[in-house]
């Protein structure tokens, strides 16, 4: 492809003029004025110690530009390239020649995007992880697609992956669960802080002959029940898999953090004060230390807190051999989030735990804020969401904005059949892609030639071209950075680029059998990208609509 041809001239250069680096950028230019390909490489090699008579970006980009432009057989495939702005490299390709990379896509097909970043690596990606209180909310959802498609996105990348739900199944929550029940059924008194709503009620029946039960013993029945009822049929609505539902009760009936109690005691990081065990987490960037074990007075038993629980469980997950693990949680974990890292690291796993926070989700329908659930007391449910939209318009709309941006999710939006809402747009595109090769000859049955790809050169053709040939740039950038809401953007501006290209360049009309070809197989190329990247977000390619 042009781009290996571009970095490895590049590399060449960049070891003539005595500089080294690891990794040679060179990304797909989103303005056109730009050029094709764009390198910030000169930048990058202002910075190195590795030369004595440092220059600056323009000087070094101007040297680059010229040594690539020696380079054996650039000719062939090089317009000319631009020295942009303090230090850019722009490379303007030969239209012919970029067009001619269709054919990597065309021999990959599905396999088109995959890379190997995370080869021999394993990696955790925890998400949802809600509480089995009671349904699964709007934002649950949201976590439930952006965790699956990021886990996606890494396998694509090469990495193996575990999906992991972390089932808050012990502690005071589960305990106010067996008495929020107890107190609906009339066998205690109802309290403020007890769980409200239609559910809560709904599990009188169930669990009618274990009222006598401890609130603690009667709400492990319940979350149990929750989890496997509600739960996890809401979670195969939305199309998630996980591989592992891990239990915290399972490491409270473990040894495991006695373990971990040990561990810190030999590091010097606990203390006795008022009959409780305290964590020295002020020297974690914490504003406070934190009890890990409960005083007698304050409980009536000593009992670890969630903080000495989470800790066990992270030490687990690292043992057992991953790379990294990535953490899904709410906005309102922001200062938690800061200072646990700050305890792996002091563990020894320093960059081993990311944590995306997610900020909260609204339902709008007409104009005004859904803002209550008949069942839930004080929270739209995801089921109740899935009976309005489908499980592809609900991952798509949540997967369009980044984690740190609200969602304001609009329903009538969502509902509708045209070009205004997203989904249909983009899915409409994959439909059209399919109508065409089915009234044409198809590709497979015609072959293609990448001399006649060469005469994919009008302005819209060169367009989705290069756009295309972005696709794999972006899984690898997604696969670093996290940043899932740019497939969406990508798949929404590759249907728009297709549509201009179908009005503008007559794919079977035309009486050039050879453009005919090529303009059929460029349509292939495009079908193939797109539905890879619906793929990976979990949404459905559909070939009529």
């Amino acid at each position: 492809m042009v781009k290996k041809k571009i970095e490895a001239a590049l590399k060449q250069a960049v070891a003539q003029m005595g500089y080294h680096v690891d990794d040679i950028v060179c990304d797909i230019s989103q303005n056109p004025s730009f050029g094709d390909y764009t390198s910030n490489i000169p930048l990058q090699l202002s910075k190195s110690k590795t030369v004595e008579n440092k220059q600056s970006p323009l000087m070094i980009a101007k040297e680059l530009g010229v040594r690539v432009k020696g380079t054996e057989s650039s000719e062939e495939w090089l317009d000319k390239i631009e020295v942009a702005g303090a230090g850019f490299l722009n490379f303007f390709v030969k239209p012919e020649v970029l067009a001619q990379d269709l054919v990597e896509i065309l021999k990959n097909g599905t396999q088109f995007g995959k890379n190997n970043l995370g080869a021999g690596k394993k990696i955790q990606v925890e998400f949802i992880s809600a509480n089995p209180t009671g349904p699964l909310t709007l934002a649950n959802g949201r976590g439930g697609a952006l965790g699956d498609t990021l886990a996606n996105i890494l396998i694509y990348s090469g990495y193996g992956v575990e999906r992991e739900f972390y089932v808050n199944d012990t502690g005071n929550q589960v305990r106010l669960l067996g008495a929020s029940v107890k107190a609906a059924a009339g066998v205690i008194e109802p309290a403020e802080n007890h769980y409200q709503g239609g559910y809560i009620k709904d599990l009188i029946g169930p669990f009618q002959d274990k009222l006598d039960l401890a609130d603690l013993e009667l709400g492990y029945l319940v979350a149990d029940y929750l989890l496997e009822r509600q739960m996890k049929p809401a979670i195969e609505r939305l199309g998630v898999h996980f591989d592992e539902f891990y239990s915290e009760r399972s490491l409270h009936n473990s040894n495991k953090l006695d373990q971990v109690l040990n561990l810190l005691r030999e590091k010097q990081l606990l203390y006795e004060k008022d009959g409780a065990t305290w964590f020295k987490s002020t020297q974690f960037a914490d504003d406070k230390d934190r009890v890990l074990v409960t005083s007698e007075v304050e409980t009536g038993q000593k009992r670890p807190t969630y903080y000495l629980t989470d800790i066990a469980y992270h030490i687990e997950v690292f043992s057992e051999g991953f790379y990294k693990k990535i953490n899904l949680w709410g906005a309102d974990h922001h200062s938690y989030a800061i200072r646990f890292k700050g305890v792996m690291e002091a563990l020894g796993y320093k960059d081993r735990l990311d944590v995306i926070l997610m900020q909260m989700v609204k339902l709008y329908k007409e104009g005004k804020e859904v803002k209550m659930s008949k069942r839930a007391g004080n929270f739209v449910t995801l089921d109740e969401l899935l009976d309005q939209v489908s499980q592809d318009v609900a991952r798509f709309f949540f997967l369009m904005y980044a984690p740190n941006s609200h969602i304001n999710f609009n329903l009538d939006l969502a509902q509708e059949a045209s070009q205004k809402n997203p989904v249909y747009f983009v899915q409409y595109a994959h439909a059209r892609m399919s109508g065409i090769l089915e009234k044409g000859a198809g590709v497979e049955s015609m072959g293609y030639s990448a001399k006649w790809l060469g005469l994919l050169v009008d302005p819209y053709e060169t367009a989705l071209i290069k756009h295309l040939l972005g696709f794999p740039g972006l899984v690898e950038s997604i696969a670093k950075s996290y940043k899932v809401h740019s497939l969406t953007e990508y798949c929404i501006a590759l249907a728009d680029l297709f549509h201009k290209f179908y009005e503008y360049c007559p794919v079977l009309n035309t009486q050039n059998e050879e453009l005919k070809t090529s303009r059929s197989s460029l349509v292939q190329a495009a079908q193939t990208v797109l539905a890879n990247a619906l793929g990976l977000m979990g949404i459905s390619a559909p070939h009529k609509m």
